[in-house]
């Protein structure tokens, strides 16, 4: 009896350890993309090339930071890449966060954003992750003529590779613009380039994210800038919310995560989008100038759930590229 005891004692002690916590629902959807660049007309003008027109120009705006305590002039457009809500933020004038990550980093997204309710909830927010023990980067609003937009951005780029970033309130003026594509593209994932994926995972997790799902994936006919290679990576996946997110890590270049991480260092690397027709789309883009950078298939020959992968170089249109996903019907 004593014997039976210990071990219920020990099953219980094990659930109880072992019992995860939800990931809170704001954390389930991003509802933008912050992605500063420095030339606004041509990053525009590649995406518009790339069959997504559905942007909105703001052009000269302001932007008041909380924390440096100081306004700065920004260009700001916004647009809905095939459902993915995009702020490309260009700095005029002043030193600000946005000209340090263009220094730091290039071209490139900083932080996803996600949407609370009001500033309350915002309030909740910010004093949940303090007491994790992350702080605030910056508080700043940007005046549009239409509407302000309001945000506060946490300290995360270090140990987690992107900034966390929350806005809130029911207007957006991403309501004006619709998914449509000139390819029905439909954005399938937001995907980092990171050297490690243990730390990461596990301050992530501490914020209330899932720990990453380690995938070792095994893949066919890889490509890199059209020569066959023997590329490999590490996949950490994250499926909290309507949209995955893929960490990368790369193990055997040459392959583009690894070129990412030299140039830009760690971070947001691309935008994944399901299409239904690839070799249409790679054809189009490849007429217009664009570059297959990398590509494979992963899983079996006409098995469902099994399918093909391309990459789009974007590395001149604003330093996120574009893998398209292809799957074999069920």
């Amino acid at each position: 009896m004593k014997h039976l005891s210990v071990i219920l004692l020990t099953v219980l002690l094990s659930a109880c350890t072992s019992k995860t916590t939800e990931t809170p629902a704001h954390l389930k959807h991003v509802d933008q993309v912050l992605w500063v660049i420095d030339d606004l007309e041509n990053v525009f003008a590649h995406w518009d090339n790339l069959g997504f027109s559905q942007v909105l120009v703001l052009d000269t705006v302001e932007a008041r930071l909380e924390q440096a305590d100081k306004k700065v002039q920004l260009r700001l457009a916004l647009a809905n890449l095939g459902g993915a809500h995009i702020a490309w933020i260009q700095p005029i004038g002043g030193i600000s966060l946005f000209s340090d990550f263009l220094t730091d980093h290039g071209n490139g997204a900083m932080s996803l954003v996600h949407r609370l309710k009001g500033a309350e909830q915002l309030k909740d927010e910010q004093d949940r992750l303090s007491s994790l023990g992350v702080d605030i980067l910056e508080k700043f609003s940007i005046f549009t003529g239409r509407g302000d937009l309001k945000y506060m951005l946490m300290d995360t780029q270090e140990e987690g590779k992107y900034i966390l970033g929350f806005t809130y309130g029911d207007h957006s003026p991403w309501q004006e613009l619709t998914a449509e594509n000139q390819h029905q593209m439909k954005i399938n994932q937001y995907a980092f380039a990171i050297r490690e994926a243990d730390e990461v995972s596990d301050f992530w997790a501490k914020l209330g994210f899932p720990e990453f799902q380690i995938n070792h994936p095994v893949l066919g006919d890889t490509k890199y800038y059209g020569e066959l290679v023997d590329h490999e990576l590490i996949q950490g996946w994250q499926r909290h919310g309507t949209v995955a997110y893929e960490w990368c890590i790369p193990v055997k270049p040459p392959i583009v995560y690894e070129d990412h991480i030299n140039l830009h260092g760690e971070g947001i690397h691309h935008l994944a989008y399901s299409v239904s027709d690839m070799d249409a789309v790679l054809q189009d883009y490849e007429a217009r100038g664009y570059i297959n950078t990398m590509g494979g298939t992963w899983g079996e020959k006409g098995k469902a759930g099994s399918g093909r992968y391309e990459y789009i170089g974007l590395e001149d249109a604003g330093g996120v590229t574009i893998e398209l996903l292809w799957n074999y019907p069920d």
